[in-house]
């Protein structure tokens, strides 16, 4: 149920109005329009009139008359809703294009579909057979499912023997939609460089136990002691593939303002930048291309500055930080100062780099069936853990499996990775936030949240309470415990609300590792909500009503390549979606059943609209500024299809929600999108 309060009484109205009589004629009037401001007392008013970039009156049709001149643009809204402009405080705007390469590499988009290894390979010969590519060239699958890295096939047994027989030569990559995820053929393991010499060396069984050795648990090992083809994280970085620029984003850049404002995002949050990336915005800016906010945050890597393998080199972290910082000061739409760090990476399997507090679970699977459980507890195991170095041996590892159906190394207890030690997190908080940076945490699981929060809590214990809203991002794990200690240090959450309703085929890779569960196809035990996942997933409204700070954040082009906020309240605000009862089937008609996600933690319009405006605001740094339509503030708002309002009373209704169009979208005072 929503909390949206209408306060649209004469004396209200004229509160916000005053001091504005004498400002004179408007550039822009948007009347008969039902404004939710989404000030403090979330005012209602009936128009908005913009002088230049500033608000000048929020009021009442009648009242907005006098801000109407010759020269006035006038727009009557038909009674239709207008909101402040949306803040996306989690994305990842460049990514959203397709920039134009000339030769360098070939993009073969798998748009996240689920395939197998003979299915991607015919797919990638396809692509290479359209490529253009330089003699150094590369070809890179995008988007591809990450499970589907282990959907080998008779032909290929593993990525790196299907990749291999798309070509011997030319270097391929597949990129997990989720960024966590790599495949990899022979040629991109010769193409690696080392990343603190530069020197080329490529990645080998044997290159993995001596120059490399640091990095290795990033790639897999096939049967033969080689890299099989799957990795993850830092292992893109050492293969290295080419890297969009200015000069390859330059063609697409209009599409990237449109897919912007078509969606009525003015102010976003860029939640991992670097130096090149940055260029981008700066061209932008002097060209009057940017038709949105921004606040950059620079990734300080953990494997690049130190705070994993080694000693964080707070100094050249802060050198790093400092110059993103004074290259854009200044700058009308662009700041600097914000910090992207890496706490933990991603829970699906097979990646499984989510740090969590209870140890992964080992289902044995076969096809869609599971059959049982390793016990990690029994005998067997602890004393399979206490002797684990016997089983490099190929001999004994398969003397193993034999007798007991799984392979030794499941028996250890798999925690997820911390990309930062706490020591060194602590650290790297405080220095950012005595210095005025605020910090961006990725935190999927719920130890890397519980490390973080220690690490702002770190920060305020040694510098004081500094006023800088740092911030968790995607908290999709939150023990209950941890949920008041936001509030507590000041932290903002940022998550997907998009990702906290059912979508079986990534579900399937994520539920059995957390819950134990006897089926991945009946829906009620797959989505079981007693156990740990569904107590601890996307915990919303437990954040809200204990005082956090909830802003909303896409991550696209992760999922999909937009921003798409009215589907992330839809998803917010119900947590539930049909899905077919039997998920196997391929019947267009089949039974469809209602599936939950941790349902108690639906949020209200009113929260969900906060987490887009007023909140994004603040973890953007800019609430002075933005987030609410009130006098004196930006010109950013935006006019919808929707009413949002009616559809949320009624369950039946809610997911429309996710249909809402823009209609409008006004920043700094100008119209930069325009449906009607």
């Amino acid at each position: 149920m929503t909390t949206l309060p209408r306060l649209a009484s004469a004396s209200a109205l004229a509160l916000l109005t005053c001091g504005t009589a004498l400002a004179g004629s408007a550039d822009l009037v948007i009347t008969n329009a039902r404004v939710i401001t989404m000030d403090d007392a979330r005012t209602r008013a009936e128009a908005v009139a913009s002088l230049g970039n500033t608000i000048v009156y929020v009021g009442d049709a009648a009242g907005a008359e006098a801000f109407t001149g010759p020269d006035t643009q006038v727009i009557d809204a038909g009674g239709k809703i207008v909101l402040p402009g949306l803040h996306d405080s989690h994305i990842h705007p460049l990514f959203n294009v397709t920039p134009v390469y000339q030769g360098e590499r070939y993009d073969c988009n798998f748009e996240g579909q689920p395939a197998t290894l003979d299915e991607t390979v015919e797919r990638l010969r396809g692509c290479l057979a359209e490529a253009e590519l330089n003699p150094d060239g590369w070809l890179i699958g995008q988007y591809f499912d990450p499970p589907s890295l282990l959907a080998v096939t008779e032909n290929y047994p593993n990525v790196r023997a299907a990749l291999d027989a798309v070509s011997a030569e030319v270097p391929i990559v597949l990129e997990g939609s989720d960024g966590h995820a790599f495949g990899f053929n022979s040629a991109a393991y010769r193409a690696a460089h080392h990343p603190e010499t530069g020197e080329a060396l490529a990645v080998t069984g044997a290159t993995l136990k001596t120059g490399y050795a640091p990095y290795a648990e990033y790639f897999n090992l096939g049967e033969d002691g080689e890299p099989d083809g799957t990795a993850k994280e830092f292992a893109a970085h050492i293969i290295g593939a080419p890297k969009a620029g200015l000069e390859n984003f330059k063609p697409v850049l209009g599409e990237l303002t449109a897919l912007m404002a078509s969606n009525g995002v003015t102010s976003a949050l860029d939640a991992m930048v670097t130096d090149e990336l940055a260029g981008v915005y700066e061209y932008m800016e002097a060209k009057g291309m940017l038709n949105f906010r921004l606040r950059l945050n620079t990734h300080i890597d953990a494997n690049l500055y130190g705070g994993r393998h080694h000693a964080l080199d707070l100094d050249k972290a802060l050198d790093a930080a400092r110059r993103m910082r004074s290259r854009f000061e200044g700058s009308e739409y662009v700041k600097g100062d914000g910090i992207k760090v890496f706490v933990d990476g991603v829970v699906e399997y097979p990646t499984q780099t989510a740090a969590m507090l209870n140890p992964y679970l080992e289902p044995v699977i076969e096809g869609t069936e599971i059959k049982g459980y390793i016990d990690l507890d029994s005998p067997l195991c602890a004393d399979t853990r206490a002797e684990m170095a016997a089983y490099d041996d190929d001999a004994a590892r398969a003397a193993f499996e034999a007798e007991h159906g799984f392979a030794p190394q499941r028996c250890e207890k798999r925690y997820g990775l911390l990309e930062f030690d706490a020591e060194q997190l602590n650290r790297a908080v405080a220095a950012f936030d005595r210095d005025g940076f605020t910090v961006h945490l990725h935190t999927i699981g719920d130890r890397a949240v519980r490390t973080a929060l220690d690490a702002v809590a770190h920060a305020r214990s040694s510098n004081g309470d500094s006023g800088l809203l740092h911030n968790l991002g995607h908290v999709q794990f939150v023990a209950p415990e941890d949920i008041p200690r936001f509030a507590e240090l000041g932290a903002a959450a940022t998550p997907t609300m998009a990702w906290a309703v059912p979508y079986w085929s990534y579900d399937m890779t994520v539920n059995p590792y957390i819950n134990e569960v006897t089926s991945l196809t009946g829906m009620g035990e797959m989505y079981r909500q007693d156990g740990l996942w569904a107590k601890r997933t996307y915990p919303l409204r437990s954040l809200q009503e204990a005082g956090a700070i909830l802003s909303a954040g896409s991550d696209a082009p992760v999922d999909v390549p937009s921003p798409q906020p009215f589907v992330n309240i839809a998803a917010g605000l119900i947590r539930t979606d049909l899905l077919p009862a039997d998920p196997l089937s391929e019947d267009e008609n089949a039974e469809l059943v209602p599936v939950p996600v941790n349902a108690d933690e639906v949020l209200t319009l009113d929260q969900a609209l906060a987490a887009y405006t007023v909140n994004g605001a603040k973890a953007l740094g800019q609430d002075a500024l933005t987030g609410s339509l009130e006098t004196g503030k930006r010109a950013d708002l935006i006019m919808i299809s929707s009413d949002i309002e009616a559809l949320s009373q009624n369950i039946e209704t809610i997911w429309d929600i996710a249909g809402t169009e823009v209609l409008l979208t006004v920043f700094d005072g100008r119209i930069v999108h325009s449906a009607q």
